[in-house]
């Protein structure tokens, strides 16, 4: 592979009382965590909470709708319907008719025109995402949202794993190996967390690629543009020094030969120490 090389064109109900006891967190639990993304600063606003649009959505007495930063929930494109609305059913026990405090940017939306925050009950300093991640019934995605809050979802969602929580159960949204490029492919279009040991670097003037065989036009690649960078050099990530490195990796699968995930946030990616980290 080597510095000219091409990729291409890459870039791109159930009842609430059913899903309170899916939780399996103690608010003493949801405190921690929300100390954990301590970086996310003060509340911005407060605001009362109608119920849940979705697994990852509120909608709030005012009208607007505001969406969980940094996780997402199961859709349409898992083909697990059911998954999908336990957690819409398990945002909705947790939020329906609460306070809610809002941390995060007041002004950062997602491209639907939903404000993208932390969320927190109020009146009783639980960490909505958290909660929800640690139940099993969301999954940390870095690149949607708050970076800062990241590595404490992750951890949260570590433990969802290690106990098979919710999504956990279920085959289709377990950690995918990078050899498996027939399923890799099949999941094109779905968010995944994939793992693996990366063989090979290759960069172009627009882009870093992290290939996991020999053969890049069919194997799994993890594509960094030119413009993210900056920010791995700043996480302490060399990306030229990767060869060799067992990582997971979390996004969007799409086709780029082989079946391929674009990173724009460090966070999105973790560096293995050892199996099954």
């Amino acid at each position: 592979m080597g510095g000219t090389r091409d990729h291409g064109n890459a870039g791109t109900a159930a009842a609430a009382a059913c899903a309170l006891a899916l939780f399996a967190v103690s608010p003493a639990h949801a405190e921690s965590a929300l100390a954990a993304c301590k970086d996310i600063g003060e509340p911005f606003a407060f605001v009362e909470a109608v119920g849940a649009r979705d697994g990852a959505t509120i909608r709030l007495a005012d009208g607007r709708e505001a969406r969980l930063a940094g996780v997402i929930a199961a859709t349409d494109l898992d083909g697990d319907a059911e998954a999908a609305r336990r957690a819409a059913a398990a945002l909705e026990a947790l939020v329906a008719g609460k306070r809610l405090a809002l941390h995060g940017k007041a002004d950062a939306k997602d491209r639907y025109g939903r404000i993208l925050v932390q969320a927190a009950l109020a009146d009783e300093a639980r960490w909505i995402a958290a909660e929800l991640v640690a139940a099993g019934h969301l999954r940390a995605a870095p690149d949607l949202g708050e970076p800062a809050c990241a590595d404490a979802l992750i951890a949260r969602e570590r433990e969802a794993r290690a106990a098979k929580r919710g999504l956990w159960a279920v085959e289709r949204f377990q950690v995918q190996n990078a050899d498996a490029l027939a399923a890799l492919l099949a999941a094109k279009g779905r968010f995944a967390i994939v793992e693996g040991t990366v063989r090979r670097i290759g960069e172009t003037n627009a882009r870093t690629f992290l290939d996991f065989g020999r053969r890049y036009t069919e194997d799994f690649t993890i594509v960094i543009p030119r413009a993210a960078r900056a920010a791995f050099q700043a996480a302490g990530i060399d990306l030229k020094s990767m060869r060799g490195k067992r990582v997971r990796v979390r996004g969007v699968l799409y086709e780029s030969g082989g079946p391929a995930i674009e990173l724009r946030t460090p966070a999105a990616l973790e560096i293995l120490e050892r199996e099954g980290a």
